[in-house]
């Protein structure tokens, strides 16, 4: 008979996710895993499987939080372009208060899995079009309500904010003034406004 389960699974999860995204899947090792999570290798193996197991479940468990934050900023009933310009907003104050350069778990995924990784590569993929879905949405009811002109593509405008998140994430990484990041983030928005 298998023993209980004796830990809280998505606290392992969120400890996991915290050190992958400082570190990356490549640098962590089961040892600081095992130290993070307090858990010995046989019931870290039992639960996850393995490293790769464990990495995936952390980037679910990343993204579940992130659209959480996402759908309080997009899904406000506040007028579509305020939403958006709100989500760049706290994206901004976001990258101010990172005094660790974490960044974003998911790009930061992309810049380091080869791309022969298919699995984790479509993984991030998928959760990334997810988001530009969210922004086409959003766009789509600007346009509705007059305040996008209609001469706008909000498919190809949520792919352009979503080319702008990227790169500010990456841009960032060069430890940035805030105020160009501001000033890049103006010129992304004088594209939907």
């Amino acid at each position: 008979m298998a023993r209980p389960q004796a830990f809280d699974s998505q606290q392992v999860l969120a400890d996991a996710m915290q050190l992958f995204w400082r570190q990356g899947y490549a640098s962590t090792s089961i040892k600081s895993l095992t130290e993070v999570t307090q858990l010995q290798p046989g019931s870290l193996y039992a639960a996850f499987k393995n490293k790769r197991q464990l990495f995936l479940q952390a980037l679910d468990h990343y993204f579940d939080e992130l659209q959480i934050g996402i759908t309080a900023l997009l899904g406000s009933s506040a007028p579509p372009l305020d939403r958006i310009r709100g989500f760049f907003d706290h994206l901004l104050q976001q990258t101010q208060d990172d005094c660790d350069m974490k960044g974003c778990m998911l790009v930061n995924t992309l810049l380091e899995i080869p791309p022969d990784d298919i699995e984790i590569n479509q993984r991030v993929a998928g959760m990334l079009q997810q988001i530009e879905k969210e922004f086409c949405r959003v766009l789509q009811q600007a346009q509705d309500e007059g305040t996008l002109a209609a001469d706008k593509n909000p498919a190809a405008l949520a792919q352009l904010l979503m080319t702008g998140i990227l790169g500010l994430r990456v841009y960032n990484r060069m430890q940035t003034n805030p105020a160009d990041l501001k000033g890049i983030v103006e010129n992304l928005l004088s594209a939907v406004s």
